[in-house]
């Protein structure tokens, strides 16, 4: 099983990541500030079967200058396990930084991934319209990516398959609430479904209370299992096999 999005340097323990790392085929660790980059990357290069996104989050483009972005694209392509750019996007949930910041920085990190033929991981919280507006201005993107931890509704992840976006479903996708969630997950083609877990964020409801892990990925599997009726090892390669389709530097044995 592959989890496509979590942040390893924030688990609360080195046993959960030790766990995480063993049970799972492969996980891709997301570096989204200046410091968490290079505990991303080193964390890749530490482990075999993780593997590294790096970028900067819209929270954290306050301060970021040309030179970031220049030393983003030297890190991306000097370091092998380097495998996506981003997270990056817009969140307009608190008034951190901002929105003319977010979107300068979103569209230079969207700009360099397309240059480096990297997919791109795509944070989009409360800025929808604005996210699916920005990505259709900058269409095509030839090496894809994923809208993270999907919030919208069926028509913006409609709009965002048809620009050849994958759409990955974390944790929350078994709260009780989240019945519009499941309804997207529904309608989502399966050649484009990912799994995550965002940890140590939006732990599976069987677990809620719980710092999340990679490790708690197999009760979002099987919870997306039933809601699809579909057996879990269907699931577990259907989504394995969509991350290696995008992550392509990532080479697991699938389970079959």
């Amino acid at each position: 099983m592959i989890d496509t999005h979590a942040h390893l340097d924030m688990l609360k323990t080195e046993e959960d990541l030790l766990e995480s790392v063993e049970k799972l085929d492969a996980i891709i660790t997301v570096g989204c500030d200046k410091e968490e980059i290079n505990k991303a990357v080193k964390i890749a290069k530490t482990y075999d079967n993780v593997y590294a996104s790096i970028g900067y989050h819209p929270y954290d483009v306050k301060d970021l200058t040309e030179e970031d972005i220049r030393k983003l694209a030297e890190i991306s392509k000097s370091e092998e396990k380097v495998v996506a750019i981003g997270e990056t996007g817009l969140d307009y949930y608190r008034n951190i930084t901002p929105k003319n910041l977010q979107w300068e920085f979103f569209e230079k990190q969207l700009s360099l991934a397309k240059k480096l033929n990297l997919p791109v991981i795509i944070h989009s919280r409360n800025a929808n319209e604005d996210t699916v507006k920005i990505l259709e201005n900058l269409s095509p993107f030839p090496s894809s990516g994923v809208l993270h931890c999907f919030g919208g509704d069926i028509p913006m992840m409609e709009r965002c398959v048809e620009l050849g976006f994958y759409i990955s479903f974390a944790g929350n996708i078994t709260y009780p609430k989240a019945d519009n969630l499941r309804n997207v997950l529904k309608a989502t083609p399966l050649d484009r479904l990912l799994l995550e877990t965002d940890s140590p964020f939006l732990t599976p409801q069987k677990k809620r209370g719980k710092p999340n892990k990679p490790s708690y990925i197999f009760f979002t599997l099987e919870f997306v299992a039933d809601l699809l009726n579909l057996s879990p090892q269907e699931v577990e390669y259907i989504t394995d096999t969509n991350a290696c389709r995008l992550f392509n530097k990532i080479s697991p044995v699938l389970s079959r």
